[in-house]
């Protein structure tokens, strides 16, 4: 770049991804098949996982024939270590790099029932490994690959959860409320994204965090008509659509100068009183 030439790159330049090996965990469903679908169609070689490798291969022949793009499945149990380090050794033997890791598998626990006086020590422990140590593992590894190339992006799916208190009234009887465990695991993802965001800028790697709000999908018409009210864009999210240019842009060179970020992606959701 030459300020006193004018060379400087053009945006299309800066968002794309050609060329980049992207590593999406949980990338088969829901927020991670958003996320692989953008990142592929940035022009990224897309790498997806799954507890089960039989999921991942399912995951990526359907996201490969609704976008007529390869992605790549990937087994992976998030929770164990021997598999993290397993995964690493593969994609460094594969590709002998990865320049983007979008931590995007965690999610919620089936032990949980949403009401702090009932909830379990299993249930806690189960929000607190797959979204906290889970993430870490996998930062703690895959920084082994970003730190000799000087360079490589970071994203961490957190959530506006671990950012409020919740008003539980708008869930209903027919919902489990939002568990405490998996507001106080997610606002611990959005701290480790801080703090390795600090460890790891002297090497070039950028860390952030996205936090979404409520995205419609299956819950109740109830639900999604009293949590639009308390949005300032009066809606839900929209699932394919209103995520994956957010992350793009955080993976891209057009947010190069952005690391230790938590961008909100919950319709004004956390700002509106």
């Amino acid at each position: 770049m030459n300020a006193k030439n004018n060379t400087f790159p053009k945006l299309c330049d800066l968002q794309s991804l050609t060329g980049k090996i992207a590593l999406v965990t949980g990338g088969g469903r829901n927020f991670g098949a958003e996320i692989a679908t953008g990142l592929a169609e940035a022009g990224a070689t897309v790498i997806i996982t799954a507890r089960e490798l039989y999921r991942a291969e399912s995951g990526a022949e359907e996201l490969s024939a609704a976008c007529n793009m390869n992605f790549i499945p990937m087994q992976l149990e998030l929770t164990d270590e021997n598999s993290v380090i397993s995964l690493f050794t593969t994609i460094k033997e594969r590709f002998g790099r990865l320049d983007i890791l979008v931590n995007n598998a965690g999610g919620h626990s089936q032990k949980a029932c949403g009401l702090l006086e009932k909830e379990s020590l299993e249930g806690w422990y189960e929000f607190i490994e797959s979204n906290m140590t889970g993430t870490f593992l996998m930062i703690r590894e895959f920084a082994k690959l970003m730190m000799p190339q000087k360079s490589g992006v970071i994203i961490n799916v957190a959530s506006m959860a671990g950012m409020v208190g919740r008003d539980r009234k708008i869930y209903g009887d027919d919902m489990t409320p939002n568990p405490i465990a998996y507001s106080a695991a997610k606002a611990g993802v959005i701290g480790m994204t801080y703090d390795c965001a600090a460890y790891l800028g002297e090497y070039g790697i950028r860390v952030n965090a996205i936090s979404p709000g409520g995205f419609a999908r299956t819950q109740p018409e109830h639900f999604i008509r009293d949590y639009s009210d308390l949005t300032m864009l009066k809606r839900m999210g929209r699932a394919g659509f209103d995520l994956k240019g957010a992350v793009v842009f955080l993976a891209s060179d057009a947010s190069a100068y952005i690391t230790g970020h938590n961008l909100v992606i919950d319709g004004g959701f956390t700002r509106y009183k």
